[in-house]
């Protein structure tokens, strides 16, 4: 009969376990409750009679929202240092200061849970590394989220009772006004114009031909850009010129990620007469109102968004807008449509088109990816390395930051035994914390994150290639995923350029 020997599993308990802290912390020095130095402090005492926790690192955001992880460098340096199996469990307050965001906060603890390290949530009692601790650490991460959709109801609520009651004032003005002392006046220059722009309109002259006009005589139109047909209507439908105002013509929608939109009805609008001085006559205005109905074009702008919105450009510097004409769909370059056709000679594009180009392109790269991508990927990281070691900026601020952290650790200690005054701690720490918030940004400034960023989404790119199947229809997912833009290069060829900075032409043929 064969002998069965049991080998014990191995006793962790004595394993030292690396534990950094996680904290979004106030940017004003004077703030000591929420400093970097208190957070320093705080975690320090809480370990200092644990004999098997080591205290890795402090990670700390300044004042800046939780709804979303994107902008948090501390937050993805803790993550990268966790990937990099720098971190065995992570210490914050409560779910809130972890993220505002159900799904961020569910996503981010799942990985870390897959890399081995835990989350411990102090407030709520929460510990990722207990099975049953993921329900609760949604439950509580929707009510975080709730908070946070809570304020900006609020503040929702207070702008809609102004305008409401007409008091609510826009924070910028229209072309031909200026701020002054809170309120809208006319600006002398730009008022002449506005006043050339509907007469002409009242005349029969069209928006096209008006903003050529505008164009050919070198007059500044709105944010320093070119005038544009779209411009032009803007002006002659804005209420502002006669003196009223019409509020909520867009809204912020109510669930996150919170959006800006056109409010097409979903809203209600408040019409508020006489709210500043008029630089147009009511009966021009209205008379140009009848003529804009009446030239309404058969050409359908459709202005809904789909997956090549925004994301084609042409050669000349436009970017394309999609219409309808005849049933079928088109993009055309906007130098092309609305201003002088010799700008740009590029005729509008059927949309199949791009979609069998891209059909085209996928299932070549994807056939080809590890010739094509696989190298270029090594020969970047290979690269990335060498700029990286060769950085002697880099190493010393990095240095600089190491040392700051010791001293704050030392300070802290010594001032738990007693050794130093209150004083004497108080003004030091504030020293300290002034030289890390330095140090700090100045890595931050001389970290190369587009790099970084490129190697990332280059990395997604292969793996996106590499899992799928070759497709026959236009995916707009899959475009979504891995296009940045398109530049039309001439009536026969456009260029795809993909995440990762990576770029391919291809041949089209017109329908």
């Amino acid at each position: 009969m064969a002998e069965i020997t049991i080998i014990p599993a191995k006793n962790r308990s004595d394993e030292i376990i690396r534990t950094a802290a996680y904290a979004r912390v106030s940017s004003d020095s004077e703030d000591q409750l929420n400093s970097f130095a208190a957070q320093i402090r705080y975690y320090t005492e809480m370990l200092q009679n644990s004999t098997n926790t080591v205290f890795v690192d402090m990670y700390a955001d300044e004042g800046i929202s939780g709804t979303s992880t994107e902008k948090r460098t501390e937050f993805q340096r803790l993550m990268n240092d966790c990937r990099k199996g720098k971190i065995d469990r992570i210490l914050t307050k409560s779910i809130s200061r972890f993220a505002r965001n159900t799904k961020d906060s569910l996503k981010a603890a799942r990985e870390l849970k897959t890399l081995g390290v835990s989350v411990y949530f102090e407030k709520e009692n929460i510990d990722t590394g207990e099975i049953s601790s993921e329900m609760l650490l949604a439950i509580y991460s929707q009510f975080a989220q709730e908070e946070s959709m809570s304020i900006s109801k609020n503040v929702r609520i207070g702008v809609q009772k102004r305008m409401m009651d007409g008091t609510f004032k826009s924070s910028s003005a229209p072309y031909g006004y200026i701020y002054n002392d809170g309120e809208i006046i006319p600006d002398p220059e730009k008022t002449k114009t506005v006043r050339q722009i509907f007469e002409w309109y009242s005349k029969g002259i069209g928006a096209e031909t008006i903003s050529a006009m505008l164009n050919q005589k070198n007059i500044p139109a709105p944010h320093g850009q070119q005038w544009r047909t779209a411009v032009i209507l803007m002006i002659l439908t804005n209420e502002k010129y006669i003196g009223d105002t019409l509020l909520q013509k867009s809204f912020t929608t109510d669930s996150l990620p919170f959006r800006h939109m056109p409010n097409r009805g979903e809203k209600p609008k408040y019409y508020v007469s006489s709210t500043h001085q008029p630089i147009i006559e009511r009966k021009l205005f209205d008379e140009v109102q009848q003529l804009i109905n009446l030239k309404k074009p058969n050409i359908d702008f459709t202005p809904q968004t789909n997956a090549f919105t925004k994301k084609i450009k042409c050669i000349c510097g436009g970017t394309f807008r999609r219409k309808k004409c005849q049933e079928k769909i088109y993009w055309v370059c906007r130098n092309h449509d609305h201003t002088n056709l010799m700008k740009c000679e590029i005729r509008r594009i059927r949309e199949i088109v791009f979609q069998k180009a891209f059909i085209s392109l996928f299932n070549k790269l994807r056939e080809h990816c590890k010739v094509l991508l696989v190298p270029t990927l090594r020969q970047l990281e290979l690269l990335s390395e060498r700029q990286k070691s060769n950085n002697t900026q880099l190493a010393a601020l990095r240095k600089e930051i190491a040392e700051i952290k010791q001293q704050f650790h030392l300070l802290t200690t010594l001032n738990l035994q007693g050794t130093l005054d209150s004083e004497y701690f108080a003004a030091h720490s504030q020293e300290l914390d002034r030289k890390l918030n330095t140090a700090q940004k100045q890595l931050h400034a001389n970290l190369d994150n587009k790099e970084n960023e490129r190697l990332c989404e280059l990395r997604k790119l292969i793996g996106i290639l590499d899992r799928a199947e070759s497709i026959t229809e236009f995916d707009e997912m899959l475009f979504g995923q891995i296009i940045d833009k398109i530049t039309v290069l001439s009536e026969t060829e456009i260029r795809f350029d993909l995440i990762g900075g990576i770029g391919f032409t291809e041949q089209i043929r017109r329908w």
